[in-house]
């Protein structure tokens, strides 16, 4: 008997001996593992920050959007309320700040678990534990992996400080629905920063930690709310709160604000427009995991108030199923900057699920919005609003023998015109003799310094030609160049280049780019005060085709229309903004529609109105300011656009402005010089009839002219199915 029970004492010490060797040896193996694969302690940082969000602001700290592989909003310890982190060590770990990186008591607890269940399932981790498997580790549930996890901990607890440990913590751990971090989880669950959580608030993600697949109150609301209970109750036992305190916090209702609420489409172009820049700059793991901060130059007020008006003005004439998208036409682009440093306030690349962004790269014919261009070059070579052109029929003769014959766009011709009523009506024929005086290569000269860079001057395609001067350019050009284009208008003269990034940092603060506004001269501002002056009639003037343009406060602007209607433009600006609104379809196609009508520059007019009267509201008006150099109230006959003198009827006797040096000095030769009394009997007449259009007495209504160049009616034109 003896002998057996020493011989199983002996069998036991054996069995005993090899299992303390095999366990020696699997722990030997793990350690061996992970000294050999395990990163340096200098990488734990690096990996702990990995996998943050950029995020893209507007001007003013208003969030855009997040370019993310997680959804994460790191935010550093000293910045979280307290309440929030006892919550999360009462219920995780309360004697974090005691150990070393391992809890002796838990994980004996958990192992006496663990063999009651014949399985691996408790866990015994400490917080620092949990951070080193959420950001090494697998979940999967092995022995393997816990001793690893002790492993790194040990790794943390040596590298870190309690307080780093934590931030890391908190900034990394799931809490569903594709957020990170506590401060992630505060803006999906409450649209809230952690400053501004309540405390039922925050028990409440403390309690998501342990399983938002579980706790997330969008998941289960009652287990979110059961769990919050064990949370308060734990910050009771621990000391934080005191029973009437968490009482009252278990009470409190949980107003969520909503998943779909960060699925907004607004400025989708621009986030487009700031995501391709950023991947090129940085590539995609800086982009997507790398924690960047992007300030832009984008008003999200003015952004919204673009969208809507375009939404509200612009219904849909046809849809069209392309790989998959539905894609509404016409189609419509904005871009608008600040007219003094050139930044881009509103930009709409398009309508639909698409991502070609039309403000940037559809270069299309501007149509009469490039005849700025050709009367900026005829002023800046002595020509004046008061030079007389006729309008009448041309005819050219083309390079392949066949004739040209521009037409304005009502097929009629009004005779003499001022320069300044030509370009309030948009008449192409004077446009066109203004080229052929000033040089088509003059035209182009001017169109490149003040910011056009589409234009086609070698091959045998070009546009060294006539047809520059009504928009038919071998490619087009884009909204964003037109912006650019016009702001030396704006702007006495200064060109201001368009921009919509001013600042990238990286995750720590640091700025990698930063950008301020570039201007140069581009026009003496004289010129561009006058022709100024000129397209404000365009807005304002009873033959102005963009009469629908009138915002009620100083702006000039043109209207621009391709041929057979493909193209739609309002370029147009005040002293503080410069906007351009296109409206076409993705091809050259006549927008045309049964349900909507015929679509032209009247309607981009009344998208650009509506979306200035909101982007300018709170800013007061200002007039254009007047250099030096400028001769005003000087008298003309617009029959000659020369002095008046008194055989000229007091009805075509005007003021104009001028250049100082280029006043007409000859006297009107439209009109013969009268005597004293017939100049006497003539102002006579003239009151009479003045007195009897005043009082309606006989047919004495007079009709304004239709445009010669453009339609002045700013309602769509219905067209037989």
């Amino acid at each position: 008997m003896r002998s057996d029970s020493r011989g199983f004492v002996h069998i036991f010490g054996v069995i005993a001996l090899v299992g303390i060797l095999v366990v020696v040896g699997v722990v030997a193996g793990v350690a061996v593992g992970y000294l050999k694969n395990a990163p340096s302690i200098d990488d734990v940082d690096v990996a702990a920050r990995r996998s943050l969000p950029t995020l893209v602001y507007d001007v003013n700290g208003k969030l855009i959007t997040k370019l993310m592989v997680e959804n994460r909003i790191w935010v550093k310890l000293s910045d979280m309320p307290s309440q929030l982190i006892q919550a999360v060590l009462a219920v995780e770990d309360h004697r974090f700040y005691e150990h070393n990186g391992i809890s002796i008591r838990r994980i004996l607890s958990a192992l006496w678990q663990d063999v009651k269940s014949m399985s691996p399932d408790q866990g015994g981790s400490t917080i620092t534990t949990q951070l080193a498997r959420n950001v090494f580790l697998s979940h999967e549930k092995s022995i393997d992996r816990k001793i690893w996890e002790v492993l790194y901990a040990f790794q943390l607890e040596r590298k870190y400080t309690k307080d780093e440990i934590l931030e890391f913590y908190l900034n990394w751990i799931w809490m569903g629905h594709g957020a990170y971090g506590v401060g992630a989880a505060a803006d999906i669950y409450f649209g809230k920063t952690l400053s501004e959580l309540t405390l039922g608030e925050m028990t409440l993600i403390a309690g998501v930690a342990k399983g938002a697949g579980v706790y997330s109150p969008y998941v289960n609301e009652e287990a979110s709310i059961n769990r919050r209970r064990i949370v308060l109750q734990r910050m009771v036992d621990v000391g934080y709160l005191d029973q009437e305190t968490a009482s009252a916090a278990a009470k409190e209702p949980v107003n969520l604000v909503g998943l779909n609420r960060t699925k907004s489409n607004t400025a989708r172009y621009v986030s487009f427009m700031v995501r391709d820049y950023l991947l090129k700059r940085y590539g995609s793991d800086k982009v997507y995991r790398g924690g960047l901060t992007v300030k832009t130059t984008i008003d999200l007020n003015a952004q919204r108030a673009a969208e809507k008006a375009i939404a509200d003005l612009l219904p849909t004439g046809r849809k069209e199923e392309r790989d998959g998208i539905t894609m509404e036409y016409p189609q419509v682009a904005l871009v608008s900057i600040n007219a003094q440093n050139g930044q881009i306030r509103a930009l709409v690349g398009g309508r639909g699920n698409d991502e070609f962004n039309r403000a940037i790269n559809a270069e299309r014919s501007p149509g009469s919005a490039i005849k700025p261009f050709v009367y900026i070059t005829a002023i800046d070579k002595g020509m004046t609003p008061a030079t007389v052109i006729v309008d009448e029929p041309l005819h050219y003769k083309q390079g392949d023998g066949s004739d040209w014959s521009p037409q304005n766009y009502n097929r009629q011709f009004l005779g003499p015109l001022t320069l300044r009523h030509a370009l309030e009506r948009s008449t192409n024929t004077v446009a066109v003799q203004l080229t052929e005086k000033v040089t088509p290569e003059a035209v182009i000269a001017t169109a490149k310094k003040m910011g056009i860079t589409s234009l086609v001057e070698t091959g045998s395609r070009h546009d060294r030609g006539l047809a520059l001067a009504l928009g038919g350019l071998t490619r087009g050009v884009t909204p964003m160049q037109m912006v650019e284009a016009y702001s030396p208008l704006a702007n006495g003269g200064v060109r201001v280049t368009p921009y919509y990034i001013s600042e990238v940092r990286d995750a720590d603060g640091n700025v990698l780019e930063s950008y301020s506004p570039r201007r140069q001269i581009a026009l003496d501002e004289k010129t561009a005060y006058i022709v100024t002056d000129m397209l404000r009639g365009v807005i304002s003037a009873p033959a102005g085709t963009g009469k629908s343009a009138n915002i009620g406060r100083p702006a000039a602007g043109k209207t621009g229309t391709a041929d057979s209607n493909t193209d739609a433009w309002f370029v147009g600006y005040t002293p503080d903004m410069v906007t351009a609104v296109w409206i076409g379809e993705d091809t050259k196609r006549e927008m045309s529609y049964p349900n909507l009508g015929v679509v032209g520059s009247g309607r981009a007019a009344q998208i650009w109105a509506a979306y200035m009267k909101q982007a300018l509201n709170g800013v007061p008006p200002r007039d254009f300011q007047m250099p030096a150099g400028i001769s005003t109230g000087v008298k003309i006959c617009e029959a000659s656009g020369l002095v008046p003198h008194s055989g000229c009827p007091t009805s075509t006797v005007v003021s104009e402005i001028f250049i100082k040096g280029t006043e007409p000095t000859e006297e009107c030769t439209a009109h013969q010089r009268v005597g004293f009394l017939e100049s006497l009997l003539n102002g006579t007449l003239d009151a009479l009839r003045t007195d009897q259009n005043a009082s309606g007495a006989g047919d004495t209504s007079v009709s304004v002219p239709p445009t010669a160049g453009e339609s002045t009616d700013p309602s769509p034109q219905p067209v037989t199915p």
